[in-house]
């Protein structure tokens, strides 16, 4: 018994100082490593920007609740009430982040509404819709630019085109009506439209196709009237935005 356990000792000591653990390592471990890896990094490209659409589309739609709630309470006012109770009219959401209620009426079944935000394009990270501060404000002179996602909300906004109308209501209960008259698709490079005009003009711009980015849609609206509200001829046309939206 003494014998065989030394020798069991002697056995289980040699392995011990011969095992090498690296000599079990295969090349198909790196490749199985690799391929993990491409599988987290493509998880996290994908699943990163659906939970930011996500994230966007719950900020769009309580906006548009909080604007459409507060003005059917009877907090906007109107034309009909004479100019002093309009000029004290107040539309809209209560949030400094609510810049507008823009409106695409008629599209048929997509009757796409949405509550724009005012800053720059990063912006665009946390709301779906923002009119680029600095450009002219809805009804004032000078080209208004609007830049959209057009996910979650606006996948058939691909069907405005030259006629369509567009409506937008700012906090002060005026609501002015632009007449789509141009409409372009064109690589990001190309987009020479965000510049200020002589007009009282509106800029629509959004991605191109759906959940991609490759072009950009860009639309030319002119004002064709307001309603509810006043339109200024006073002013000089605002500053053009500067870049290109990131979508």
């Amino acid at each position: 018994m003494g014998a065989m356990a030394r020798e069991l000792t002697a056995s289980t000591s040699s392995a011990a100082r011969g095992f090498k653990p690296w000599r079990r390592f295969k090349p198909w471990h790196a490749l199985l490593a690799a391929g993990l890896a491409c599988l987290v990094a493509g998880g996290y490209l994908l699943i990163g920007p659906v939970v930011s659409t996500a994230l966007r589309g719950q900020a769009d739609q309580s906006a548009l609740h909080n604007w459409t709630a507060r003005s059917a309470n009877g907090t906007s006012g109107g034309a009909g009430k004479g100019a002093a109770n309009a000029a004290k009219a107040t539309c809209g959401s209560a949030s400094a982040d609510d810049y507008a209620l823009v409106k695409f009426g008629t599209l048929g079944q997509y009757s796409y509404a949405g509550v724009a935000g005012d800053g720059t394009w990063d912006l665009l990270h946390d709301r779906t819709m923002v009119h680029y501060q600095g450009t002219a404000d809805p009804g004032q002179l000078g080209n208004s630019i609007i830049a959209f996602h057009r996910e979650p909300d606006y996948e058939h906004i691909d069907r405005l085109g030259a006629g369509d109308l567009v409506t937008i209501q700012d906090k002060a209960c005026h609501t002015f009506t632009y007449r789509i008259t141009q409409r372009w698709d064109l690589a990001p490079s190309q987009v020479t439209q965000l510049v200020p005009t002589s007009g009282y003009d509106l800029t629509l711009i959004t991605c191109d196709p759906w959940w991609q980015d490759y072009n950009r849609f860009v639309w030319r609206a002119t004002l064709v009237g307001p309603s509810g509200g006043f339109v200024s001829g006073n002013g000089a046309p605002q500053g053009p935005a500067t870049g290109q939206p990131t979508f």
